[in-house]
């Protein structure tokens, strides 16, 4: 090995560099020549130590090494063969000269009627040079065997078993590896010759790893219902199968090929399906044997290719590469990696497009379907559902012109609900979109803010274009209703200004009169005639009259014209493909629904089947668990831990309703709302988000606050059509039910809801949406009742300033409330009574962290227990108010709880109270409070001091 390493390795070595095809090839049998040299110079010298006893059996290199050997041995053997293939040994010897000394190392194996120096005859000393180590590996396991007869002749017994198990290993791992490298050199061997007969016309494909299993000119296999003039020649290496068709050879890696027999007929007899990425093959063999032996051959180069274990058929299910051709459209050109199933592209996956364009995510069967991610090169990426090879459901596109479209789509385009955000807000010249899409095209009722005109539209579109009833408020104050035309408001609508001042007629365009109309001022003047031109630079009027106000100089705050609201859209117009959309991941048909949603339209043969109903939610849940990102689950919050038990279908709420099954009826509607797995989680996000989105933002109006009352009715009324659809036993919408605390769980409808637990859809949904849209909705009560809260503002400032005993005198409250020594000549409050009526002024300020009108009322309910207490300390525990009494303690309370924007929680309040809670206890106890309020703004006279 020292002479052939010295003599002919690093010669070669030194002229290597002018070897361009597969030069890795040499380098590698070279390097692991040196290294093969090394540890046998290391195992020669520890078998000649330990033949001189200074070592034992052990310490020898090849027993204590030997996963070293073995390793090196085989990485060897393979880059000879790979050397053999490709004719490696020819192009050695034509780049160095073999020297005589290496001649005459191998002199004795060459044929003896062959030259010394020929050109053949140096090829196979060449070869036979680095084939040597291998021919060693039988004296290794003869050293083996020789330690284990001498061991025994030294008839050690007490370390018998631990060395004889080393060294039996030794012999069994030789074994192996002279079997297996003898086969790889046959099998290189016969794949040198192939290539060598086969001439150039596959040469393309011969490289160094690659190796001639069978081809069907030797072994026969034809193919089945051929042309009647083509010619077939199958061959099957290692790791590809071809199909030569003629002068065409169609390639198919083994990693992408399914084998499958199949049964003989009458008309077809031993024949095999080979699946492709891209077509089906059906073979032929002459015989059921040879057929047999095809399929076993084909299956374990199949499964050597895909490194699995050689006692299982290749998996149907598999992960691998392959690049598509041509022939098939969508995917042409493209390299995919990922999951497949019986020659179909199934699971996960990533596509790679030669155009840049690529994808990330699921297929099914060949199709992208399921979550996935597109990026294509000059529009954009996106990211959603997708459905045979288009986006089909919810998906975000983010453009690469820095536009975004989020929300649902039909074979490739938007449709349904969907934002867009378009242009460049950091300029102030972007626009969003909030609303229905139809085929691509803003279609159905909408929402758009563009930032640049300064301007909100809340209407129905077209064709992209603003169509039908609508109404644009603007960042200067002034509203518009009516009907558009192709974006221009044309015919009857209205104008409405900040100060009061509004316009009813017809329009040419939102600002520009044209026609009859009536424009009355915010002095209560009015002009009505014909108006002609843009507001901005001048109306022309004729054929007109001025109506003064002479009557009541002063115009009513809020004044709107008589058509206002008519012209707009309707609240249960707005955002129905929210709900389509919620119907439909529960496989509920929208159409047997009634308005009211209390019966059915078609008849009873037409019930939702709630069983069903329970199971497409459970769908709709774990699919979109399983699609969901990592990151956004927050594992350790309590509504992520109950969302598991959605999936789960209840017990309570389907036939009877009882106070415990309302309880828990409860707590599973929470816990859907606050899921975003869950249809009703999504629903309730998505149109709470829309909601906030029309009335939230810069371009908030006052006027806009009817429109946003009545929206959240509509809303709370659908929404409550798809709760009583999983709970069938809610009553019907526009009832109330009270459940008492009974054992029987007998419930009374229109009962007093201070009785028990109120059952509707305000008191059901309220607390689920009244939270999330509170700070936009508040915020118009607040503009609409500015001019009020301001006025009682600046007086409860004042009022404030006086003590205690001052500002009870001026209310009038009765002395027996405020003082404790009747004789004293200073009357003064008592010391606990001021820590009582403090706790009762608390309370009442807690009337700002609620959400909920019945949240409010029991506020105002607890400040009246809390004055009650004070009042009964100190007057005895059957002392019973009454109002003339009452009211100026309250109103005291009110004054101290200095409550923001008191004006704007009691119009809230008064919008989304339950009809039925307006009488009785709590709704007298609202009215004192509105008393308290009108008192504070109408009060005329100052306090002195």
């Amino acid at each position: 090995m020292l002479l052939i390493y010295h003599s002919l390795v690093k010669p070669f070595l030194k002229k290597s560099k002018s070897i361009t095809l597969h030069s890795n090839v040499y380098e590698t049998v070279c390097d692991i020549f040196g290294d093969i040299l090394y540890i046998t110079a290391l195992n020669v010298l520890s078998t000649w130590q330990y033949a001189e006893k200074h070592i034992s059996e052990c310490d020898i290199s090849l027993i204590k090494n030997l996963e070293e050997f073995i390793f090196l041995y085989k990485k060897y053997y393979l880059a000879v063969s790979n050397l053999i293939v490709i004719g490696g040994f020819a192009h050695i010897n034509n780049i160095v000269d073999v020297p005589s000394s290496i001649y005459n190392l191998f002199s004795d194996q060459l044929p003896t009627n062959k030259q010394k120096y020929n050109k053949k005859t140096l090829e196979v000393v060449v070869a036979l040079a680095f084939v040597q180590p291998l021919t060693r590996l039988s004296s290794y396991k003869c050293i083996a065997q020789s330690l284990i007869r001498h061991k025994l002749k030294r008839k050690k017994h007490d370390s018998k078993t631990s060395i004889e198990e080393k060294i039996n290993k030794v012999i069994s791992s030789f074994d192996g590896l002279i079997e297996e490298q003898e086969k790889k050199r046959k099998e290189a061997e016969g794949t040198k010759l192939f290539w060598e007969t086969l001439g150039k016309s596959l040469d393309q494909y011969r490289t160094p790893e690659r190796r001639l299993i069978r081809d069907s000119k030797s072994r026969p296999l034809n193919l089945v219902n051929p042309g009647r003039f083509s010619s077939h020649w199958f061959i099957l290496f290692n790791d590809l199968f071809v199909h030569v068709n003629g002068s065409t050879a169609n390639i198919h890696p083994l990693e992408t090929l399914w084998i499958e027999a199949v049964p003989n007929t009458d008309s077809l007899q031993n024949v095999i399906q080979l699946t492709t990425p891209e077509e089906v093959i059906c073979v032929s063999t002459i015989s059921e044997q040879e057929k047999t032996e095809w399929i076993h051959s084909l299956n374990a180069s199949i499964r050597t290719a895909l490194n699995k274990e050689s006692a299982f058929k290749p998996p149907s299910i598999r992960t691998a590469s392959y690049t598509f051709s041509s022939k098939n459209i969508f995917y042409k050109d493209a390299k995919y990696h990922g999951r497949w199933l019986d020659g179909k592209i199934h699971g996960n996956g990533k596509i790679e497009w030669p155009d840049g364009k690529f994808y990330v995510g699921q297929v099914q069967l060949n199709a992208l379907c399921g979550h996935g991610k597109m990026e294509i090169p000059g529009v954009g990426l996106y990211e959603g559902q997708w459905k045979d090879n288009l986006q089909n459901g919810y998906g975000v596109l983010k453009y690469t012109t820095g536009d975004m479209y989020e929300g649902y789509f039909k074979d490739g385009l938007p449709q349904g609900h969907g934002i867009k955000k378009q242009g460049d807000f950091t300029s102030s010249t972007a626009t969003i979109y909030t609303g229905e899409w139809v085929n691509g095209v803003r279609q159905g009722y909408g929402v758009m803010d563009d930032i640049g005109k300064g301007e909100k539209y809340l209407g129905n579109w077209s064709d992209n274009k603003k169509h039908g009833c609508g109404l644009i408020v603007t960042l200067d104050g002034i509203y518009y209703e009516g009907l558009f035309t192709a974006d221009v408001l044309t015919g009857h609508g209205v104008m409405v200004f900040e100060d009061g001042t509004h316009y009813e007629g017809e329009f040419r365009s939102a600002g520009i009169f044209s026609g009859k109309g009536v424009l009355t001022f915010s002095s209560g003047d009015r002009v009505e005639g014909s108006l002609s031109g843009a507001w901005t630079e001048g109306v022309k009027i004729s054929n007109a009259v001025m109506h003064l106000n002479v009557s009541n100089p002063v115009l009513p705050p809020n004044a709107k014209p008589g058509s206002f609201g008519k012209l707009s859209v309707a609240a249960n117009q707005k955002w129905n493909a929210l709900f389509r959309q919620c119907y439909q991941s529960m496989g509920v048909s929208e159409a047997i629904l009634t308005p009211s949603g209390n019966h059915l339209a078609n008849g009873s043969s037409n019930v939702p089947d709630n069983v069903k109903i329970w199971q497409n939610v459970a769908v709709a849940i774990s699919s979109s668990h399983k699609h969901s990102k990592p990151g956004k689950k927050t594992s350790g919050s309590d509504v992520e831990k109950s969302v598991d038990c959605l999936e789960v279908i209840p017990v309570f709420g389907q036939k009877t309703l009882t106070l415990t099954d309302f309880t828990e009826l409860k707590q599973y509607l929470y816990n859907a709302c606050e899921s975003n797995h869950h249809p009703l989680g999504q629903l309730v996000l998505s149109v709470t988000n829309a909601f906030n989105t029309t009335y939230g933002g810069v371009r908030v109006h006052p006027l806009l606050l009817s429109h946003a009352v009545k929206e959240l009715k509509s809303i709370t009324s659908r929404l409550y059509q798809v709760v009583t659809l999983l709970f069938p036993a809610l009553p019907y919408e526009g009832t109330v039910v009270v459940l008492p605390d009974t054992s029987d769980g007998s419930c009374h409808e229109n009962s007093n809801p201070i009785d028990g637990e109120v059952v509707s859809s305000n008191s059901l949904l309220q607390p689920v949406l009244l939270p999330r849209v509170h700070p936009a909705l508040f915020v118009l009560y607040a503009l609409h009742n500015k001019r009020e809260d301001d006025l009682y503002w600046r007086r409860l400032l004042k009022w404030n300033r006086q003590p205690d005993t001052t500002l009870m005198a001026f209310l009038g409250i009765d002395q027996k409330f405020w003082t404790v020594h009747r004789n004293s000549p200073s009357p003064m409050l008592s010391p606990s009574k001021e820590e009582v009526f403090q706790e009762a002024v608390e309370t009442l300020q807690q009337l700002k962290t609620t959400f909920s009108p019945i949240e409010k009322l029991l506020v105002i309910r607890s400040t009246f227990q809390k004055m009650t207490t004070a009042v009964q300390h100190e007057l005895g525990q059957h002392y019973l108010w009454n109002m003339d009494e009452l009211f100026p303690v309250f109103h005291f309370v009110v004054v101290r709880a200095r409550i923001l924007q008191l004006g704007s929680e009691i119009h809230f309040v008064e919008d989304f109270l339950e009809p039925g809670t307006q009488c009785g206890e709590l709704g007298l106890m609202f009215t004192t409070l509105k008393a308290c309020y009108f008192q504070i703004l109408q009060e005329k006279m100052s306090i002195n001091t």
